[in-house]
């Protein structure tokens, strides 16, 4: 066995046998840490498993309910399967899962939660409060201990808060590094494979908002799950499941009782208060809601020679690129304008479909002309001028409709923007 140094950096993963001040990879300082990479040379043989035809695999799917709203949005967890729930910290990580073992406890299963960040004191308080009691806990961060634990008391469904504090005594790196964050990730996985048991894994964030360690973790567990939010709402994602669809998404409202699913999300981001330019109402789609946001644009003449774009909640690149839009195929001067963009109640939003509401507050706030009120802008701007909806969001837009409110989304081509400026301009302060 031979022992060769190598250098691996806590923040993207990369290897190299060379130190660096700023890993070459992700470009950060002081993140290469150096560990001891062991290797095995001239292996006399090697077992192997035989291949089996597709047609005499048993298969048994073992699926724990959770309940009503979760089983629509991830059709239950499946013994065996290793799931990963990150968000930024305090977005509700703990409360959520804390939740969920409750109603899979009320369901006949045993859960074991793992606090390797809390005392169990400290998680039997906020437990008091959100009345769970069914469940078991422990505090523990040495990952053989952890997964010893796992063997013996044979659970159902296991909860690790968080990767990021767990780690083995065997490594000579950093609690939360690379190295230790894979061995752990491993170990896990294969005991929960082996054992049948449903695991699930909460990781931290970096400060970009991506999932923390190697981006190999992803890869290895069967579904990612996302948190994000800000002020009383969260909205859960999946972004990889296989197991099933990723399109699906769950909003909560944070209630001094804990998380609670939102039924019908569509109007309620919408509040009443008085009109102004630049205020316009834009929809996205979260699992099989469609809802309607509230984008909020300000533009001002600027005395600088480059003009300020500031953005909450939306891309900033895709609205300097409908910016140019505007201003080519509007003739709007909007280099004389700085940009202030923000979409109102905390959401960040990715989605195409409020080009258009985009394009309207700016217009709307550059016109000083106030937009009728019920009225949602819904499309997608392409760098030719294009606006459009694609089928499947069409049957959405009727449901926008059954709401009360009216919906502008026909137009096509180039020439139909001016339509825009039309409908603004006719509009009445």
């Amino acid at each position: 066995m031979k022992n060769k140094t190598v250098y691996v950096c806590s923040n993207c993963g990369y290897k190299t046998t060379k130190w660096y001040g700023k890993c070459p990879n992700c470009q950060e300082w002081g993140t290469l840490e150096e560990i001891k990479d062991k290797s095995t040379r001239n292996k006399t043989s090697v077992d192997y498993k035989k291949p089996q035809k597709l047609q005499d695999v048993n298969i048994k799917e073992e699926r724990l309910k959770i309940n009503k709203e979760f089983d629509n949005f991830i059709n239950g967890f499946i013994k065996g399967g290793v799931y990963l729930l990150s968000g930024t910290p305090g977005i509700g990580k703990s409360t959520l899962l804390l939740q969920i073992s409750q109603d899979l406890a009320n369901n006949g299963a045993k859960v074991v939660y793992v606090s390797a960040e809390e005392s169990v004191a400290q998680v039997s308080v906020r437990a008091k409060r959100l009345g769970v009691d069914k469940i078991y806990v422990i505090s523990e961060n040495d990952i053989d201990s952890i997964l010893a634990m796992a063997e013996n008391e044979k659970p159902d469904v296991l909860i690790i808060d968080s990767i990021h504090t767990v780690y083995s005594r065997e490594l000579e790196s950093s609690v939360g590094g690379v190295q230790q964050v894979r061995y752990s990730a491993e170990r896990i996985i294969d005991v929960a494979k082996s054992r049948n048991i449903a695991t699930i894994i909460v990781a931290h964030v970096t400060k970009d908002g991506s999932i923390a360690g190697p981006k190999m973790l992803e890869h290895m567990v069967d579904t990612v799950l996302f948190i994000e939010g800000e002020d009383d709402y969260r909205v859960l994602r999946l972004q990889k499941n296989r197991y099933g669809p990723t399109d699906e998404s769950l909003i909560f409202e944070m209630k001094q009782n804990g998380l609670r699913v939102v039924d019908d999300p569509t109007v309620k981001f919408v509040e009443e208060k008085r009109p102004s330019d630049g205020m316009v109402y834009g929809m996205v789609v979260e699992g099989r809601y469609p809802i309607i946001v509230e984008v909020q644009a300000l533009c001002v003449e600027t005395p600088l020679a480059i003009p300020r774009r500031v953005s909450v909640g939306f891309d900033l690149n895709r609205l300097n690129m409908l910016l140019a839009v505007v201003e080519k195929k509007l003739n709007l001067p909007m280099y004389k304008y700085d940009v202030y963009l923000n979409i109102a109640g905390g959401i960040k939003i990715s989605s195409t479909l409020v080009d258009l509401a985009v394009v309207g507050g700016i217009v709307s706030s550059v016109k000083k002309r106030i937009l009728p009120q019920k009225t949602v802008f819904v499309g997608e701007l392409d760098l030719s001028g294009n606006i459009r909806i694609l089928e499947r969001y069409k049957k959405y837009v009727t449901k926008i409709e059954k709401s009360g409110f009216n919906v502008v989304s026909s137009m096509s081509n180039v020439d139909d923007i001016f339509k825009l400026v039309k409908f603004i301009n006719n509009s009445r302060l």
